[in-house]
This record gives structure tokens, sequence and C-alpha cells, in this order.
């Protein structure tokens, strides 16, 4: 039975849509379709399933609630606004209207309210959609399953208006008997049928069947599925926890990648030597070839030199001689690893090289290079099974993009392909001719992955514990005849992988199986989208969300032109000029994004080859993208004039996840116990740490801290001096009277920044080059520290010898690694470099926004160091999920017990938890003194959030007399010298804390905008600079103003507003969200709510387990030293008690203004 608790809010904002006479037609369609969207992620929101779109969801929930099918028109309709006249649209809409309403009242089973049924139109008037005539044979059709009963698919087809059923016949011999899969089909699930065929009696016969084609699988991945010991979906599985193995063979396929990038990028590609490839590639892999067990002697490695001098003749003469040969000439466009998404065959992938040329057609030639063997024995013509598959693929992604018809597929005329064997001297390009059963199993392996993911993500532990235990050798190995010794080698390292599992206790089972389904599910999500209120499309709304959407959530940069191109160059970047004068949106530097030509409104990043880019720099002008490969040739971009940005989303931080885990379970038993609050921490010897500087509770937490034997957890509320005093103090302690190797880790390159910093201070007196070294990307690194990069440390020490005439070695960065003692890095970077922890033992790690981190994310590193350090906050902001409260609950009493109830919570919150219940005050600790906020900024959160036990650092008894006068900001009254007879001046010249009600409620609108917030900020920063020139003081608004919105909506138009605004250097002035202000201050904070409607607040909310911390407020409050100041409805606010209580609050302290009255 469904909570019907929303219901008058959806029939209220339906009346509001169709009484405002200010909305034109298309507003009102948008709004509607808005609301039914609302409407149907809600009811599914606690399904286990996700679904892709509005079409699987409505297709589902009428089938599971019986309701009239006729709601697929409306959907139809509003799918694509600008097809349909304005005036047809008018006359239909009381209709759809009517259908909205009679939707809620039947899946909710509630009446429709009198005042919506006074609306209700007569006659009845629904656009008639045409229908396209049956054709014998369809290339391909999408479809959601409704049932299946007896060998039929009823399903409804996404482009039917009516949601009428057609009948699909699966397991049908000699046409889709390989299928088996679809037996296992869930109500909703969407299918794209390939090559249908369809009778008399109007039954579909496809050929292939592409299972929840918008959830998108590497195509590698899939390839890697079929090798020549057997095929099987479960070595996607066991290829989720498999360590990446630094070994020589990974480095020869880099090598030969690095020398095709090389030759293709060279103007005249015969003068491209071994030498400056290899010692390009050496530098590029510093930490792989140090590491690598295959290569560590130098006999070993010049064994590698001279197999990679072999790869580099075979690929330099192939690309010379024999690529003319086949017609991949400088005449074509050679494309490097370019990327294609494709939402038919439900995969993507990224091509080694793409040739394309346009005569009479365009004839484009795919090559994939591999510098591993051929097939064995090698009859000079073969392809091993899993590069067949990987070709197949590419085959399939490239006649979607370039229309090609399913039959036409195998054409040469139009597509061919190449495996390239640079390990092979003779009969190196090789062919494999695409045939239509290779083509069947390949997706009915996709289609299985997909029932796998089906399975992890379902929190049926008992389901996810079966799947992964049919991983073995007999399931996978399943070639006949396979060579003996062969088959004995593969076993024994598949029965390596299970054995971890199977010494696990029953604990540690669950554990694992709990946080796998915990993983995939947040993974599925990532893609397809969640059923949550507000919930995207995931990665899907690419393709899925109209431009009119986009344009909305201000997600899309389009319209953009080319005024820089230096692509083929060594800075890799192009210059786009933003052309669109009202063009505002939420995009930052380090953004990582996808590229494509966009001309009009319907071209996607499915329609075209897309380009992986990162943002380097954003004005209101330009938008500059850095790519990953230069491109020898820029013809491509030359054929399209306008182009377009979106976010892109990667499956990196969620492989991370899965190795971290399964690396956690193989860790040494006394790790697992600890951590799994089997066993309490060790209570390590009294370091005996003081220093009369610091105070009494400092002493203690850092005694205590340097004392642990196994973990220390300290809670550090805002303010309190988490980095800046006790970091800061650790690293300058264990650096000086130690000798311990270091590591300091964040969630966030921000927050590694901050560390470098207290790492600067606290190694002040430190006289080396490097105090420590950061290892990081720099475009996402502060510019300060870019010295420290490691990659900027080894390029310094590779031209100073260079210069003397020597070369940089193997053992240089070992000494570079072995000589320094700290390090930084964020959680994600660290996780994948584990060459590190080969090259260096360390003793403490040291871990800052722990309370932002999940289990996973940090579990597999901890073993690894001899003790670690955990510093955060559990009333602050905790991870970002994207899965509702209650999926991510854990629903175990096993689990329970040892405090993981809830997966979204940190490991620092559950192990500070377990310390508190059982007082080990040895293992944690809280900071109370904080020396951020005047103290009546902090008199809320403090009762609020924190039981009163904050203190004001101004109190402290062994201050010095600076820090006294410094801090006495926290006490001092504001008396600002204001403007006469201007209200908000002396309210901004008096009050410390203040609320101003702005009542912007606009009818239906379900905005995530508020225009006289917005507003209002503007004039507040131009008051605040007016009220500091008259005070005679300087005011430094990038580094001292700060402003909050929840919504990326409104952040966009509060940047929009400030372009316009004369505020001086407005483009430093951070707007951001709340998850992007924590860890951060200024001296004044502006929080514009920007909530125009009671059903919002449930989006930016976020409670603790406990329901007692609204843990977003709580940051918002605490970012600001000298001045909050809060805009807001107060009314629809005050529906929310914690929102209510602040208000009231501010009231009492005299700081509630209405808008109207300043």
């Amino acid at each position: 039975m469904l909570d019907n608790n929303y219901t008058s809010i959806y029939f209220s904002s339906l009346v509001d849509i169709i009484k405002n006479g200010d909305l034109t037609t298309r507003s009102r369609y948008r709004l509607l379709r808005q609301l039914l969207e609302k409407v149907c992620k809600y009811v599914v929101r606690d399904e286990v399933v996700q679904f892709s779109n509005l079409f699987s969801r409505l297709t589902f929930i009428c089938n599971r609630y019986k309701a009239s099918r006729v709601i697929h028109n409306f959907r139809m309709v509003s799918n694509d606004l600008l097809k349909h006249d304005s005036a047809d649209l008018e006359q239909y809409f009381a209709t759809y209207w009517m259908d909205v309403n009679d939707f809620i009242s039947y899946v909710f089973s509630v009446p429709v309210p009198d005042q919506n049924r006074g609306f209700y139109p007569f006659p009845i008037k629904r656009l008639e959609l045409k229908h396209s005539e049956f054709e014998y044979i369809i290339d391909r059709l999408r479809v959601s399953v409704v049932d299946i009963k007896e060998n039929i698919l009823y399903c409804v087809e996404e482009n039917s208006d009516r949601g009428d059923h057609i009948k699909v016949q699966i397991n049908e011999e000699g046409t889709n008997e390989l299928f088996s899969s679809i037996d296992r089909v869930w109500d909703g699930a969407i299918l794209h049928l390939i090559n249908v065929g369809v009778d008399e009696h109007l039954i579909y016969h496809p050929k292939i069947f592409v299972l929840e084609p918008d959830y998108l699988i590497d195509v590698s991945a899939i390839a890697e599925c079929f090798q020549d010991y057997g095929t099987s979906s479960l070595g996607f599985i066991k290829s989720k926890f498999d360590e990446i193995p630094n070994n020589k063979h990974l480095l020869l396929g880099n090598f030969a990648n690095a020398v095709m990038d090389e030759l293709v990028g060279a103007a005249d590609a015969s003068g491209v030597t071994f030498n400056t490839v290899f010692i390009k590639h050496f530098e590029n892999y510093p930490f792989e070839h140090t590491a690598c067990p295959d290569i560590l002697d130098i006999k070993q490695f010049k064994q590698y030199e001279l197999d990679c001098e072999t790869h580099f003749n075979t690929i330099k003469r192939v690309y010379l001689e024999e690529f003319v040969h086949y017609g991949i000439t400088s005449e074509g466009d050679i494309n490097l690893e370019p990327s294609f998404m494709c939402n038919v065959y439900g995969v993507q992938g990224r091509l080694d090289l793409l040739h394309s040329v346009k005569k009479d057609e365009l004839k484009t030639t795919i090559v994939e290079l591999k510098s591993g063997s051929t097939v064995y024995p090698d009859d000079g013509v073969s392809v091993k099974p899993n590069h067949t598959v990987q070709l197949y693929l590419y085959h399939l992604m490239l006649s979607v993009v370039n229309n090609i018809p399913y039959r036409d597929i195998g054409n040469e005329k139009y597509l061919s392909g190449f495996i390239f064997y640079s390990k092979s001297r003779t009969n190196s390009l090789r062919k494999d001719h695409i045939n239509l059963r290779r083509v069947q199993q390949i997706c009915e392996l996709r289609n299985r992955i997909v029932l796998n993911e089906q399975v992890l993500k379902s929190d049926d532990l008992g389901r996810v514990g079966a799947l992964l235990d049919f991983i073995s050798g007999e399931n996978i190995v399943r070639a006949p005849n396979l060579n003996t010794r062969f088959k004995e080698l593969l076993y024994k390292q598949i029965k390596g992988f299970t054995e971890v599992l199977d010494k696990c206790s029953e604990l540690e089972r669950t554990y694992f199986y709990s946080f796998v389904s915990f993983i995939a599910r947040e993974q599925y999500i990532s893609k397809l989208g969640a059923g949550e209120y507000e919930g995207s499309h995931g990665l899907a709304s690419l393709w899925i969300d109209s431009a009119e959407v986009k344009k909305d959530k201000y997600s899309i940069l389009c319209d953009l032109v080319i005024s820089e191109n230096r692509i083929s160059e060594e800075e890799k970047l192009i210059v786009f000029k933003r052309t669109l004068v009202d063009d505002f949106v939420n995009f930052r530097v380090g953004d990582v994004c996808v590229l494509y030509p966009r001309n009009d409104e319907s071209d996607t990043a499915v329609k075209h080859q897309i380009f992986k880019c990162t943002i380097q720099g954003i004005t209101k002008d330009t938008v500059t993208v850095v790519f990953r490969h230069k491109q020898s040739s820029i013809a491509y971009f030359s054929q399209y004039h306008l182009w377009a940005l979106e976010r892109d989303s990667m499956d990196a931080s969620f492989t991370s996840m899965y190795k971290s885990l399964y690396a956690f379970m193989s860790a040494p038993k006394s790790n697992r116990d600890v951590i799994l609050n089997v066993l309490p921490p060790r209570q390590g010897i009294d370091y005996g740490f003081y220093k009369p500087t610091l105070s009494v509770e400092q002493n203690r937490i850092l005694n205590n801290a340097l004392s642990a034997e196994d973990y220390f957890v300290l809670n550090g509320p805002p303010g309190t001096g988490k980095t800046s005093h006790i970091i800061k103090e650790l690293v300058e302690e264990l650096y000086t009277n130690t000798n311990q190797n270091i590591l300091l880790l964040a969630y966030t390159n921000k927050a590694v920044d901050e560390l470098c910093g207290a790492v600067t201070d606290a190694l002040v007196d430190v006289t080396t080059v490097n105090k420590f070294v950061r290892i990081g990307n720099p475009l996402s690194s502060d510019s300060r520290y870019e010295g420290n990069l490691i990659n900027t440390i080894i390029k310094r020490e590779s031209d100073a010898l260079e210069l003397s005439g020597r070369k940089f070695t193997r053992n240089v960065l070992s000494n570079i690694i072995r000589n320094n003692r700290v390090f930084l890095s964020t959680v994600a970077t660290m996780s994948s470099k584990n060459d590190v922890f080969k090259l260096k033992n360390f003793d403490t790690v040291i871990i800052d926004e722990a309370s932002q981190i999940l289990e996973p994310q940090i579990i597999g590193l901890l073993p690894k160091c001899r003790r670690f350090i955990m510093i955060g906050d559990h009333k602050q902001l905790p991870a970002i999920v994207v899965q509702s409260d209650a999926l991510s609950k854990t629903n175990n009493p096993l689990l329970e017990l040892i405090g993981l109830a809830d997966r979204r919570n940190s490991l620092f919150e559950r192990l500070y938890n377990f310390c508190e219940a059982n007082r080990l005050d040895y293992a944690h600790d809280t900071l109370t003194y904080q020396g951020r906020m005047h103290r009546e900024i902090a008199a809320f959160p403090n009762v609020a959030f924190y039981e009163g036990k904050l203190k004001e650092a101004f109190t402290l008894e062994n201050l010095t007399v600076e820090a006294k006068a410094g801090l006495s900001r926290q006490v001092a009254s504001l008396e600002l010298k204001s403007v006469r007879n201007d209200h908000l001046s002396e309210v901004l010249a008096k009050k410390r804390l203040i609320f101003i009600n702005v009542e912007e409620y606009q009818a239906g609108q379900q905005k995530k905008t508020s225009e006289s917030e917005a507003d209002l900020i503007i004039k507040i920063l131009q008051k605040v600079e007016q009220l500091y020139e008259l005070n005679g003081r300087e005011i430094n608004l990038r580094k001292q103003v700060g402003i909050i919105a929840p919504f990326k909506n409104q952040i966009a138009l509060i940047k929009n507003k400030l372009e316009g605004s004369g505020i001086s250097n407005h483009e430093d002035i951070v707007v951001d969200t709340v998850e992007r202000f924590q860890g951060g201050q200024r001296d004044i904070i502006l929080y514009s709510f920007t909530i125009n409607e009671i059903i919002q607040l449930q989006g930016v909310v976020s409670l603790n387990e406990d329901q007692t911390v609204d843990r977003k407020l709580n940051v918002a409050l605490t970012r600001a030293k000298e001045q909050m100041i809060i805009l807001g409805n107060a009314e629809v606010l005050s529906h929310n008690p914690v929102y209510k209580d602040m208000i009231m609050h501010i009231k009492e302290v005299g700081g509630y203004f209405d808008l109207d009255s300043l």
C-alpha cells in the first residue's frame, strides 16, 4: 500500500498549473511532465529494480496498479513538444491534465478532489499520433516488458501512445533460441529488439534481444569473458575484485599504444625513433616500471627493452607500409582512441584507432592494437576469441553511429576492422568477418552480465553469496581438449581467488556480500538514475533527457563554437566560444566531461563519436577543455560548427570499491577483527607527548593519537582546528622525533590542498627540496603545491640529470620515494596506486574528512599501513550516496551488532561509536573548542547539533596574548556605521545572524530557483561593499564571502546575476552547494534556501541515523566566522522541525526580517 501523504500536494500542484494564466502552453506541458516524473519516481522509490526512464516506470506502474495505459499518450506528446503545433497542444492540454489527475487517483487509491474535477474537460480530446505501418523486417524496436507466458513476451512499444501490448516470440528455434536470459526478465525491464520479423498475426520475431540497453557495459569487459579456455559471464564478476596486475605484458601494451600515438601524431612518422618513445613511456609510468616484479633486475629490464623495440619496429613498419595497402592514409581522418556510447546494444568503448574517409560513401576502418600473443598454435590468420568479440562490438557501435542498417553491418563497403598483433612479425593485421550467431552469443552474454548485476544489487545476501560461490574452475574453464597443465594452472588461479572468501567468517562474508550489493546498486543508479524524488537519469540522461530538460537543469553547455583548436599540439586543448548570452551553467574547472557535435536539438552523445575531456578553464565567454590524447588530424572538428559539453560519469570509483573490499578480505585476520569491531583496538604504550603552548585538550588528544597501536578516531566539530592544529602537530612530531613514514589522505582534492598547507606549516624548518610528495593530477591541485607533485619532482630531477649528461633511472625514482617520508593524496588516487605500497612502507596514515568516506572506499588501504588516525565529524555531511535511505539500511542482525546499520555512514562513524559505547577513551576523543564562529553564530548549531558541548576558543586559559587578541572577535559586538535611512544597511551593520523571509511562491512552478533570493544576494553584497568602505575597512569578496545554495539551478542563476552586478572581482566569489563548502570557511556566508514548495524540503535535508541532526544545515550554519545571512521562505521552511527551531531562535535574538521591511 502506497503512503498517500503527498497526494494532496500533487493535486494542489495540478491546480496551480492549470490556473496559472502567466504560463505558456509549452510551460504547462513541461510542468505537468515534471510532476508526472516526480509521482512515478516516488511510487517506485523502494523497488529493488531501477528504471531508466519515464517509459519503463509508467509501464511498470500501469501493470502493477492496473492503471489506465492512456497516460502513455501524454508521455509521447511531452517527449518532444517542439514537434507539435502550439494550437494543437493547447486544445489537448486539459485532457492530459485530467489523465494525470486520474493516474494519481488510481495509483494511490484516493479520489480526485472536487476542485480538480471542476477543471475536467468536455469533450475529451487527445492528440492522435501517426502509427507506422508494419514492415516485415524492423531494424530495431525498444519495448518494456509487461508479462511473459509460454514463450511469448507481452510488451509495450516505447513509441506507442496507447500503451497497447505487443507479442514477442522468445526461445524460437532458428531465430533467437540462444537468448535463454530473456526467461528471467522482470516487469518493467527495457529490451531492444534487433532485426525483428513481424508475421501475419503481428507477432514479433527478433533475432537479437538487448536487456536494459541504457545500462552501458565496457566493450573490453564483455570481450574478456570470451577466452580460449571458455566463455562465462562469471569472468565479469571476478574481474571486479581482481587487482590489476603490474607486469611486463601490461607495460608492453601501454608501450605499443604509445608508439601508435607517436606515429599518428608525428608530422613525419618515418622520423619517429624507438629511444624517444621508450623514454617518454618510462616517464609516463615511473611507479609501474620501478615496482614491476618481472623487470626488477638489469637483465630482465634489458630483455623488456628489447621486446619493446621489437613491437616498435613491427608497429612502425605496418603503419608506414601495410596501412596504405588497406586505404588507411592521411587522405582520411585518423582518430586516436575515439570513444562511443551505444544505447542500442548497451555498450561503450574506446577504440585504438579509427580511420574515416568519405568518397561516394563514408568508409570507416577500425584498428585494435594487441601487444599480446596470437592464438595458439598460430595459423597466421586466426584471431583470439576475446579480440574477435571486441571487434564485433565495435562494428555494432559504429553501425549505429553511422546509420548502417543491420543487414549491412558486415559489408566492408561501409565498415571494416582489423586486429593488429604487434608481436607477430608476419600477418600482423587480421580480420574476422562478422556473423549473426556470434553477435547473438555476445549480446546474450551481455544480457547475462546485466542479470547478474540484478542479483548483486538485490540485497538478497543469500542470492549474492550463491552467485559468487558459483565462481569456480568448473564453471569458467569450459573449453574441451585443453592442455592439462594449462587447465591446472587456471584452476589454481581461480581457487586462489575463491579461497579468500571460503576462509572468511560468517560475519566477514555477510559484510562482504552486503557491501557488494550496496556498490552494485550505487553503480546501477549512477548509470540509469534513481527512483528518488528529483532523481536524475544518471549517465543515461545524456541521451534520455531532452534538450529542454538539460537546459532547465543547467547540465549542458551547448552551441559552443571552436575558437582555438590545439588538439594536434602538445597542449591537447580546444578553446570554445560560448555563443548563448543566457547560457549560465554550473560547470567547474576539473569537471570530467563528454564533448560531442550538436548541430540541432536531436543530437545527443549516442549519435556521434564523443571525446572525453576535462575543463581547464571557464568564463562567461569561453570554455577551455584538455584531452587525453593529441590528434594528428583536426578534420573531424571541421565537419561540425556547434558542439556540446556534458558531465561524464565513470565506473572507476565503483571498480576501486570492489577491489578495496576484496583486498580487505585478503588482509591478515588481526586487521579484519579490529576494523570489524570483533576485537577492540590495542592500547599502546604512552607516548608522553606534551607541548606547553597547546591546551590540555589538545595535549591529551595528540598524546593518545601518537600512542595508538591500531587506530585512533578524532571527532572534530566545525572550527576546532582538526587540520590546522591537530594534523599539523601530528606531522611535526612524527617527522621531527621519529623515523616514521607518513601518508596523509582526504576524500577531496580541496581537502588535500589544505593538508598540503598544514604539512608546509609543520615542516617549516625542514630544508630539503621536497618537504612532501603529492600524488595526483595537476588540474586538480592547488598551483602553490605544484612543485610537490610527483610528476613535477620527476621532471625536475630528469631535467637536472639531462643537463649533466645522465639519465633518469628507476634507481633515481626509488631514491625519491625512499628519501621522502611524507606523502599526500586523495583516497581515490591512492587506491589506484598499489605500486606505491610496494616501494614504501607507511607507519602512520592520517585520514582527514574521514566521515565523508564510505567503508569500501578506504577499507582496502588501511591494512597496508601499521596504524591509522581518522579525523572527521559524523554530524557534518556524510559521503555522497545516490540510493535511498531505505535501500542503504543493512537490515541484518550480524552487521547491526558491529554497528553497521546504514551503509551510507562512514567507517569513521562506526569505529567512533564503538569506542564511545565501550569507553575506549584511549582510542577516540572529541575536540570541543572552536575558533571559527562568533558565539552568536555558533549558539544555535551548538545546542541543536552538539548538545551544547562546544566552547569558544577565546575562553581557553593558556592562550598567548596574541592568540587571545586574535580570538577576541568571537565575543566582539558588531558595531559598524551604516547608511542613514537604509534599513538593510542598518541590519547588516549590527546583526551577526540574520534570516530574511522571502515569500516567493509561484504557483505550479516546481522551480529550483528563486529570482528574489538571487537579486537580494546581489543587493546584500553591494551593501556589504558599501558598509566596509564607509567604515574604512578593506574587503576581499573572494576570500571573505561565500554563497551557498542547495540547487545547481540557483547557483547558476546567482552566478549569472553576479556577472551583471558591477561587483568587483565577482567571478572570484565562490557560489556552490553546501557539499563543496564542507571544510571551508568565510567571514560572511549567505545561504539561499531556494525552497518554493513543501515537497522540495525532502531534497535539501540530510538527517543522521537517529534523525537528530540535519547535517547539511549544520555545515551551512558553521561556515561563517563573522556573519551568517539566511534567505528563505519561512512559512515553507517551518514545515521542517529543525528549520522551524532555527527560525524561532533567530527571531528570539532579533535577527528575523521580512524582505518587504528592508
